[in-house]
């Protein structure tokens, strides 16, 4: 498929117009309205044109606290950047979002993660999401099990970046974050 097939995107239709659509199909138009609530106000006000908006990163390892990063603003995604978290090597973990979808419904929402370590990618991996109706309150993702790196060779810092993407291609997302693995948990350590 050339470059030039993925810029061609469809329009969006609004959410009157998705009700409207297959008005004979019964269940299909009850399952349409559970998805589409009543469009309310939102904090986010009018003027905010963002659909997917990202609210918490939190790390979750068996047996340990969660580590959660806020990452509604400008200013906390600097943060998570570069501020690592620590990894023991050989653990396993998990990540989950919580995120807003609002003003329409998004389909097909799939997160993209690189990971980096100095400067030479190291791991690739998509994950759908899922599609998502407006709503006021948080939807959460769990992500997949994921092994940290194990060895001397393995030991260190690395660095992440993420992308929540529709399936027309479209970003809703995008943050880095930075982490190290290490031979013990940093309590360990002292």
């Amino acid at each position: 498929m050339s470059k030039k097939e993925y810029d061609i995107v469809c329009e969006k239709n609004s959410n009157e117009e998705v009700l409207n659509l297959d008005q004979d199909d019964e269940y299909l138009t009850r399952w349409k309205q559970s998805l589409i609530k009543e469009k309310k106000e939102d904090e986010y006000g009018e003027n905010d044109k963002r659909l997917v908006i990202l609210k918490e990163l939190r790390v979750i390892v068996k047996d340990r606290e969660d580590l959660v990063f806020g990452i509604e603003n400008e200013e906390k995604l600097k943060d998570l950047k570069r501020n690592p978290f620590v990894l023991k090597e050989g653990c396993e973990y998990r990540f989950k979002i919580f995120f807003i979808v609002r003003k329409a419904v998004v389909t097909g929402l799939l997160w993209k993660k690189f990971v980096y370590r100095k400067g030479i990618r190291v791991d690739k991996s998509n994950e759908m999401i899922g599609s998502y109706a407006p709503q006021s309150y948080p939807y959460e993702y769990l992500t997949s099990l994921e092994t940290a790196s194990s060895g001397i060779m393995a030991r260190g810092q690395y660095k992440a970046k993420s992308r929540i993407m529709d399936d027309d291609l479209n970003t809703h997302a995008e943050y880095e974050y930075s982490f190290n693995i290490k031979k013990k948990w940093p309590e360990e350590e002292k």
